[in-house]
């Protein structure tokens, strides 16, 4: 593990050790090595809030089966789907962004925090059904979610996700299923970047430090 620091009159201050502190981090010292940095984190360790992964979903927020990216009806009588293209299309660009770190070495091992996982949605009650089955029209239209697969059978929703049906009524369900969905340790992710970030010159963070105030200077 890196040594904490502190950097003296840094150029960035990064405070708290998520995700996006971290990603910011590496990105703005890929961009310009001479840059220096430091990052608080109040908690004892690194990245142990909203990134940890009890904390956090972990689909990554593809918009494979996060139904609040597709809430409403559109004006054609189908599920909304603008939402979810334009999510999928951010979570590629992490994609590729945790592929290069991986290349460069600020990610030492993938396996720890990225890995392929089915993305599943499921519905009960007819008009829920109803709503997925039109979700699912409109997303398989689409090329970024041509292989999502749809069923009201419940033999073949026993088969994606067996413990879903123990004691249920006979109620109509639905499910939606993506194979290439990811799984995704955003506090792991975030804790290797930051691990990185504190061996680079002209950068350092600490833990236990809690940033209580900011003054505007210019």
């Amino acid at each position: 593990m890196s040594e904490e620091k502190q950097i003296k009159d840094p150029d960035v201050i990064l405070i708290g050790s998520g995700i996006m502190s971290a990603t910011l981090g590496v990105a703005l010292k890929q961009l310009d090595p001479s840059i220096t940095i430091q990052l608080y984190e109040a908690s004892e360790n690194l990245s142990s809030e909203a990134s940890n992964a009890w904390h956090n979903a972990g689909t990554g927020h593809a918009g494979l089966c996060e139904l609040s990216y597709t809430p409403n009806y559109g004006e054609d009588g189908e599920v909304d789907i603008t939402k979810a293209i334009e999510i999928f299309h951010q979570f590629e660009h992490s994609l590729q962004f945790w592929a290069y770190a991986a290349s460069k070495g600020i990610i030492n091992d993938t396996k720890d925090c990225i890995n392929r996982v089915p993305h599943l949605s499921f519905a009960y009650g007819q008009d829920q059904v109803d709503f997925l089955c039109s979700r699912y029209r409109k997303m398989s239209q689409h090329h970024f979610f041509k292989d999502m697969e749809f069923t009201e059978d419940r033999e073949t929703i026993r088969q994606w996700a067996p413990l879903i049906l123990e004691g249920r009524s006979q109620d109509p369900i639905a499910m939606t299923r993506m194979t290439h969905g990811t799984d995704v340790n955003f506090g792991a992710i975030a804790s290797q970047m930051i691990e990185w970030l504190g061996v680079q010159e002209g950068c350092g963070f600490v833990t236990q430090h809690r940033v209580t105030n900011l003054t505007e200077t210019e």
